[in-house]
């Protein structure tokens, strides 16, 4: 009896400790992958790796550095939990997910510095300053550097992933951030489900179903507020107003035009925050926001787009759509004269290879330059000295300029027409030597301080934006644009739940 009991006791650790070295082995193996995928990208590092018979493993002190920043993004304990010990081992080996786990994912954080972001582009690592989000706040869009004078030195979160079995409407993918001071976030697809890791089927790319939202800003936009108005000059109120003009004016470059209630949610949330939910659909472009005067050339909406519902505060949100402006009709042609050259045509607008020694031409223009590491850049060109280029170009609603060294530059091209030669650049002006502030031998480069001189007359340029991306009508501002005051703000003062 006593043997029969000690081969049980020996055969019952044997197999905890097979299995406890195959999820090792198993989880270990998936980390390597990992990293051979991003090892052109970055650096992934991670210290212990352990198990629990109760169908979890969790992987200790996860570490990724991107080549592009200068600081790695963290975590203190990454957990993967399934139902049952038999599904979290076929997962672990490579088999298909099951249709119930959790990956939570604990104090993930990183360090906000400046520069965050390396100049991948230039040897001379400037700095890239771009806004991280589109809002105003003194003399240009919030970036690392307000929100570090708000005292947010650290962006942390905890993180959790979930799938739900799908036996209800309650089923499917949930992700659910919550950063402390920063607010919390929560993302329910019902009908999703992930079998694989990798996502190679493409559940999430085609996945176009509804998208239940909820933030909570947890104060914070109520400090970035305060904050912004400060910086700007101006009162709270008046601010929010001109944040507001902003995003207004954003939609009607794009064409659109956004209604009274939709500007009014924007105003109120940036300036008061609070809990917002919505109903979005995945496979619309603007997520299920109703539009309407659409034109005839943009094709239908999915029918299986569902209704736009969002919570303001517990109150439904009325009336949110966009409208399309109406297109202008191109300028009639004068008597006598020839229509301008399109860019299909020998003659019209195309990318053209220019002399990048005679870039002073082109000031102003728009650009392709081709560099040596084989990366390509596009944009304005906005300045020019003896050693290099500034390329400027926008990046989520603010810009950013990107300094290119010629001794990199492989091809340069400007987008013009064929008999399009540039502007000679004026010779620099004579300086009196007492009032001069450049040292003395010191060439005057076109992106030092002093007269902008235009590349082209202003019909010219007119012209050339027209023919390349068409006349947006930003010079005629839609009706209905201005500010939306709060007392214009109308919802349903009752709470109300989500239609099903």
């Amino acid at each position: 009896m006593k043997k029969l009991f000690l081969s049980l006791i020996g055969f019952l650790l044997l197999g905890y400790l097979g299995f406890k070295g195959a999820a090792w082995y198993q989880v270990n193996a998936a980390l390597e992958k990992a990293q051979e995928v991003v090892e052109g990208e970055g650096v992934l590092s991670w210290g212990g790796i352990g198990s629990s018979l109760s169908g979890q493993v969790s992987v200790y002190d996860l570490q990724y550095q991107h080549f592009s920043l200068t600081q790695p993004v963290r975590a203190s304990r990454l957990t993967f939990s399934t139902s049952a010990l038999p599904e979290l081992l076929d997962a672990l080996s490579g088999g298909a997910l099951p249709g119930e786990w959790q990956l939570d994912v604990e104090n993930l954080r990183m360090d906000l510095a400046t520069p965050l972001i390396r100049d991948w582009v230039a040897p001379q690592n400037s700095a890239v300053e771009a806004g991280l989000v589109n809002i105003p706040c003194g003399d240009g869009p919030l970036d690392l550097t307000g929100l570090m004078q708000m005292g947010v030195t650290q962006v942390a979160m905890d993180l959790q992933l979930e799938q739900a079995a799908m036996l209800d409407d309650t089923g499917g993918l949930g992700l659910d951030i919550n950063a402390g001071k920063l607010g919390s976030l929560e993302l329910r697809a019902p009908g999703l489900r992930l079998t694989s890791t990798g996502d190679e089927q493409g559940e999430l790319a085609d996945y176009g179903g509804p998208v239940v939202l909820s933030m909570r800003d947890g104060g914070f936009m109520r400090r970035i507020a305060a904050f912004c108005a400060r910086e700007s000059g101006v009162e709270i109120e008046d601010w929010a107003a001109q944040a507001t003009k902003g995003f207004s004016d954003r939609l009607v470059a794009q064409g659109l035009s956004p209604s009274d209630q939709l500007r009014a949610l924007y105003k109120v949330w940036l300036r008061d925050g609070g809990e917002l939910k919505a109903t979005l659909a995945a496979g619309d472009p603007l997520f299920g926001l109703p539009q309407r005067d659409v034109p005839g050339d943009v094709g239908p909406l999915d029918p299986g787009v569902g209704s736009f519902d969002v919570f303001y505060n517990g109150a439904r949100v009325q009336d949110l759509f966009v409208r399309y402006l109406p297109r202008p009709e191109p300028a009639p042609a004068l008597a006598g004269t020839a229509p301008a050259p399109t860019t299909g045509t020998s003659d019209g607008l195309a990318y053209r290879k220019a002399a990048s020694d005679q870039a002073g031409r082109w000031l102003g223009k728009d650009v392709r330059i081709a560099l040596s590491s084989g990366r390509v850049v596009e944009g304005r060109l906005s300045g020019v000295t003896d050693q290099r280029l500034e390329v400027t170009r926008i990046v989520d609603g603010g810009e950013v300029a990107y300094p290119l060294a010629k001794s990199a530059i492989t091809l340069f091209e400007v987008w013009r027409r064929s008999n399009d030669t540039g502007v000679e650049p004026l010779p620099a002006p004579t300086v009196e030597p007492e009032r001069s502030l450049a040292p003395e031998g010191r060439p005057i480069s076109p992106t030092d301080s002093g007269p902008v001189l235009d590349s082209a007359p202003e019909a010219d340029r007119a012209s050339e934006e027209q023919d390349r991306f068409g006349d947006t009508g930003m010079e005629t501002e839609a009706p209905g644009t201005d500010a939306v005051s709060e007392s214009e703000f109308l919802m349903e003062q009752a709470p109300d739940e989500p239609r099903p």
